[in-house]
């Protein structure tokens, strides 16, 4: 079978790159003559057949922008037999020789429900939680750079007024965001479970606070407590005021890090490539320095 047309989807939370690794498969589709279609709204596009061909008009100074020109979403309709055969038929309707699916973990499990009814299909790590086996996902590099800005514009406010900080932190059940801020601020000042010790956190803060030097930053990884209840305790025990900080979608949006920018574009042209090998039906993404590809069952880590 001759490859000819190639669709690709964005899935699950956006991240920096994205919109990298669409050009990145444009690229490798333009050089090898081959048509490159985008799905609108993840794996919702899918069943409700929104299928564009992608082109130079509509990725024209969009490309280093954060977020997905093809936007994305979470699709519960995807889980459902009715809706899922709906999106297979759409496939073939519209003669797509192989789907390249840019997203996290939710996004690979419905990869593989594709891939296990036939469609040939390639994955890459789309996710600022760094929770795939990967070295790093597409988007986790300009995340860490973002939450970092964002605390040290905190940090210079909070430490006129010689204020702590609780602040929230996204990476789902990953801590590699939460710690790899940590050790870019210097903080040993972390919740990262339910369980904590909070007799404990006050301690590290009694010790390392002095009121001279930079206000004490705690980070609190997603839902592992509430953190304006959190800040109520802090400051009953250490005798210090805290400011509670949701950065909320701060973290994900944004232009993509140099890093993402080229991550995102090689990664797409590997998938490209890939395809024209006859080698579907795993991801590509960073293994060290370089890009490898594994099987999609082994890009877990929860």
């Amino acid at each position: 079978m001759i490859t000819k047309n190639i669709a690709i989807l964005t899935s699950g939370g956006d991240s920096p790159g994205m919109n990298s690794s669409i050009f990145g498969a444009f690229t490798a589709c333009q050089n090898n003559e081959l048509h490159l279609w985008g799905i609108l709204n993840g794996y919702d596009g899918l069943i409700d057949n929104k299928f564009i061909e992608i082109d130079y008009q509509l990725l024209a100074g969009r490309i280093n922008r954060g977020g997905s020109i093809l936007k994305s979403g979470r699709s519960k309709r995807f889980l459902k037999s009715n809706h899922f055969k709906t999106a297979i038929s759409n496939l073939k309707k519209n003669q797509i020789d192989a789907l390249i699916i840019v997203g996290g973990d939710g996004s690979l499990k419905g990869a593989m429900k594709l891939r296990d009814n036939g469609i040939k299909v390639i994955c890459l790590p789309g996710t600022i939680d760094n929770d795939l086996d990967f070295t790093y996902t597409i988007g986790f590099d300009t995340a860490t750079n973002n939450i970092v800005n964002a605390i040290d514009n905190i940090t210079d406010s909070l430490s006129s007024f010689g204020y702590g900080a609780v602040i929230k932190i996204m990476g789902n059940q990953c801590t590699d965001l939460i710690d790899t801020v940590a050790d870019a601020i210097h903080t040993n000042l972390l919740v990262k479970s339910k369980d904590f010790d909070i007799n404990s956190l006050v301690k590290s803060i009694k010790t390392r606070y002095d009121g001279n030097h930079l206000p004490p930053i705690v980070l609190v990884l997603e839902e592992s407590a509430n953190i304006e209840d959190l800040c109520t305790v802090l400051q009953e025990k250490c005798k210090i005021q805290f400011r509670p900080h949701i950065l909320g979608y701060i973290q994900r949006g944004g232009t993509p890090s140099a890093f993402d920018r080229r991550y995102g574009f090689t990664a797409g042209k590997s998938a490209v490539e890939s395809i024209l090998r006859k080698k579907y039906n795993c991801a590509i993404g960073l293994i060290g320095d370089r890009l490898s590809s594994k099987e999609i069952e082994n890009c877990f880590k929860f």
